[in-house]
């Protein structure tokens, strides 16, 4: 009995310091997110490093994820921020009574990805944080995602997806007891694009007198002067091109920079369709001077170049409509890159082909066809000489070749089953510790992925992507090329052609179906995109030509038979 006693007296003082020590590492982490924009990068780096050693003493995750995610705040390395977060979610994502984590850990992912253009992968957080946030009970949270994807949904041009949530986020606000004006005018801005965008100039109209409204009764000249310039866009829209010029440049005093170049955008089309053609060109040359010093440019105000270009033609001024047009199809390109996996709605509407034909015809035209004929006469008799020597080199070389390659086939084929067993051996040896910067337990998990997937055979998947195969071992694209290059010793690219290889010289042995294909069709079967691409790959591991490996296959099952 005393045994019991001092056995349940033990276990009720170890819970309590448990609870004790849980309660002391939330406190600590509440008073670093507080002091964190205060402190240097060292010195934030030694404390929160110092919390993460102590969090790893519990077995409370929660608490090394919250360290993670301190790091991820203070970083202003994108690659350091994205491999934090990674970190955060592994250490949360299985956490089901957290209000916060790891909701903060997608959202604050999402908002990162978007700023450095991932698009997809950021929409991707976006959804994972409004599922955490309606499973936590987080509406801020739900709606704060659901007003960043519709931004993503507007400038991808999908305007319907985009109003529908939108207006969720509007009434959302307009039902709390409280509501955060700022965020609700920003709301109702979008909304206001949304529907001039769109066509739907009506209601644009409607949502704009009413953000104009509320903006100033909060005195938010901010919002006042937004909406003003949105109005003067929608009477654009409207074909009411002097009352967009007047409402424009009342506003345009009191925008932001990027603000500015969109107002003087619409300004520029005004005058076009007025017939003052100079100023609208003025405005027009704005965008570019903008685009060349940021190389970046919202995705509407391209118009602009087809505008310039027209201009060039038109003046017959071939050095400015090539230059005009290679901007243009620099940024057309950039925006396909950017946005092309996120809608099917992006504007097809400009004739790429055209531009770039002209941009060709232009190059040649303005370099001149001033190539020298060269003597054929005297190139056919130094020409004779050379090809002589070279086919006498070349038998040479031909011969001793040869040779090399029967030797190298055969040391493939003998060590094909070595090589099996070394596979085997080295899948059962545990992985020594590298530095990379990752932990040591995603490494081992990383690399006992990896080896499913092997198994798998997924690498024979045409185009699979280090994205992808990321995605199959859970994790993502920085860890596994940082343990591929070192547990693997070569990059993913050459990871995969060596597996696929690998298959290769193992099955063409025994399934006799590849000694009959054709090398393009044994490079689709195994999962590249053109036999070019395989055939490099092959010579790279092998030292042989597949043609040859092939066709030495085929002779040696000719004599078995």
């Amino acid at each position: 009995m005393k045994k019991l006693l001092l056995f349940l007296l033990l276990f009720f003082v170890g819970m309590i310091a448990l609870s004790q020590q849980n309660e002391d590492l939330l406190k600590e982490y509440n008073n670093l997110y507080r002091q964190l924009r205060s402190m240097s990068s060292e010195e934030a780096e030694t404390k929160v490093r110092a919390y993460i050693g102590k969090a790893k003493t519990t077995s409370e995750s929660r608490f090394i994820g919250r360290g993670y995610y301190l790091l991820a705040l203070k970083s202003g390395q994108f690659e350091d921020k994205i491999v934090f977060l990674d970190s955060v979610l592994y250490y949360t994502k299985d956490i089901k009574d957290d209000k916060k984590f790891p909701l903060y850990a997608y959202m604050t992912k999402g908002v990162t990805l978007y700023f450095n253009k991932q698009y997809p992968e950021a929409l991707n957080n976006y959804l994972l944080a409004v599922k955490q946030a309606k499973a936590s009970g987080n509406s801020e949270a739900e709606y704060d995602m659901k007003n960043n994807i519709a931004i993503l949904k507007r400038v991808t041009q999908d305007y319907e997806e985009a109003e529908k949530l939108l207006l969720e986020c509007m009434l959302y606000e307009e039902g709390k007891d409280k509501m955060y004006v700022s965020k609700y005018l920003f709301t109702l801005l979008q909304l206001s694009s949304v529907y001039y965008e769109s066509g739907k100039t009506k209601e644009a109209s409607a949502i704009n007198t009413k953000g104009i409204e509320l903006a100033q009764a909060q005195k938010d000249d901010f919002f006042k002067h937004a909406f003003t310039v949105n109005e003067g866009i929608n009477s654009h829209i409207k074909g009411d091109f002097k009352t967009s010029i007047e409402t424009i440049q009342k506003a345009i005093p009191h925008l932001e920079v990027d603000d500015i170049l969109v107002a003087e955008f619409y300004l520029g089309k005004n005058y076009d369709a007025l017939g003052e053609k100079e100023k609208a060109i003025n405005y027009f040359k704005k965008v570019d001077t903008f685009y060349t010093k940021n190389n970046d440019i919202f995705p509407p105000l391209r118009e602009s170049y087809v505008y310039l270009i027209k201009d060039a033609v038109a003046k017959k001024d071939e050095r400015k409509e090539l230059y005009y047009t290679k901007q243009l199809l620099k940024i057309d390109s950039a925006i396909h890159a950017d946005y092309r996996y996120l809608s099917k709605n992006i504007s097809k509407e400009y004739d790429i082909p055209t531009y770039v034909a002209n941009k060709d015809r232009l190059i040649e035209k303005l370099e001149g066809k001033n190539r020298r004929i060269t003597n054929e006469r005297d190139w056919i008799v130094i020409a004779s000489s050379i090809i002589g020597v070279i086919i006498i080199g070349f038998l040479i070389y031909y011969y001793r070749l040869k040779k090399q390659y029967e030797k190298r086939y055969n040391d493939i084929i003998e060590q094909s089953n070595a090589t099996i067993e070394e596979e085997i051996i080295v899948k059962n040896a545990k992985p020594q510790a590298v530095s990379l910067g990752i932990d040591q337990q995603i490494i081992e998990e990383v690399l006992k992925e990896l080896s499913r997937f092997e198994a798998g055979e997924a690498y024979l998947t045409n185009q699979i992507s280090l994205k992808d195969v990321a995605k199959i071992v859970n994790t993502n694209s920085k860890y596994l090329s940082k343990i591929v290059n070192s547990y693997k010793g070569k990059n993913f690219t050459t990871y995969i052609n060596d597996l696929r290889v690998d298959y290769l010289v193992s099955h063409v042995q025994t399934d006799t179906k590849y000694q009959k294909y054709t090398i393009r069709a044994i490079a689709e079967e195994i999962g590249f995109s053109n036999p070019e691409g395989f055939s490099r790959a092959f010579q790279k591991k092998t030292g042989l030509k597949p043609s040859y490996f092939i066709k030495k296959v085929r002779e040696n099952s000719v004599k078995k038979q």
